[in-house]
């Protein structure tokens, strides 16, 4: 049960990048450049492969995860209409050409609710409306591995807190809303309110790189995913009123390119931690490869 559990939080995960789209017509996803493989650094620096993806006719087929099973899109047209992986759904609903609603079933039963306000073509606002029991299963390293190649800079800050801040509620609905901002092409501040009135805040900046991810039929919250925006992320701040003491900093380099499309990054996440007048610091690093087709 924790397996299948822990795979649907990362279909959760995958659903909400790859539900929101900043081109002409929000569930579209058909990108200059199309990744066939990604993979990540082991311990002793060797790359092991991580996703395989499937395209067919132009669109992407499905996500076969090493060792966490298959992720497959399903569409009207050219346009998402729902992702599945065994009995768990997630579809979507259009208002015209923009994504007003997003649905996450388990077994049958509904346990999300995502909806999405636009400033005329892009999405500013998300309202999320879950289970606290769902939420608070989300397994944070899996979840963050699936955000290792959809939305880099929320793959630690956003995923794990979903559960951390829903455990403070225990049993019922847990809710947040977030509101993007954007500078040009990008999204460069995320402010998240929640049920438990608590306020949480991302603040990212961004390299001249291209964003393989763009109009992955882009990104979400919890998940904000960053299909939102066209250039790859440098990094991002994270900061809360949860645990004021705490900050977050991701710095995001490129080792290596084709043209403007990244072909390895390296993630390095700065945790620091004061209480008192001691101060820790904590940091970890991945590195994660793309193959295109």
């Amino acid at each position: 049960m924790k397996k299948i559990r822990t795979f649907a939080v990362a279909l959760m995960a995958c659903a909400l990048v790859f539900a929101f789209s900043s081109c002409e017509k929000d569930g579209v996803f058909k990108p200059k450049e199309r990744i066939s493989k990604i993979f990540v650094k082991d311990n002793n620096g060797n790359p092991q492969p991580s996703q395989i993806w499937v395209w067919e006719k132009g669109l992407l087929s499905s996500i076969n995860t090493v060792g966490g099973g298959d992720i497959h899109f399903n569409y009207d047209g050219k346009v998402l209409s729902s992702i599945t992986a065994g009995d768990d759904v997630i579809s979507f609903t259009y208002d015209g050409k923009k994504l007003e609603k997003m649905t996450y079933k388990e077994d049958g039963e509904t346990e999300a609710e995502y909806e999405f306000t636009h400033d005329g073509k892009r999405i500013v606002t998300i309202k999320a409306t879950m289970d606290n029991a769902f939420a608070l299963s989300a397994d944070a390293s899996l979840l963050q591995s699936a955000f290792n190649f959809i939305a880099p800079q929320l793959a630690e800050s956003q995923v794990s807190q979903l559960a951390v801040a829903a455990k403070s509620q225990g049993k019922g609905i847990y809710t947040y809303t977030d509101q993007l901002t954007y500078d040009g092409m990008n999204v460069v501040s995320v402010k998240r309110h929640d049920s438990d009135d608590h306020n949480y805040t991302w603040d990212y900046t961004y390299t001249s790189y291209a964003n393989p991810f763009y109009h992955l039929l882009a990104g979400g919250s919890d998940i904000v995913g960053f299909g939102l925006s066209k250039n790859a992320t440098s990094g991002y701040h994270y900061a809360d009123d949860y645990i004021t003491s705490r900050v977050i900093d991701m710095e995001i380099t490129y080792p290596s390119v084709d043209g403007k499309y990244p072909l390895q990054e390296t993630r390095t996440e700065k945790t620091t931690h004061t209480v008192g007048g001691l101060t820790n610091i904590y940091t970890d690093t991945d590195d994660i490869m793309y193959e295109y087709e």
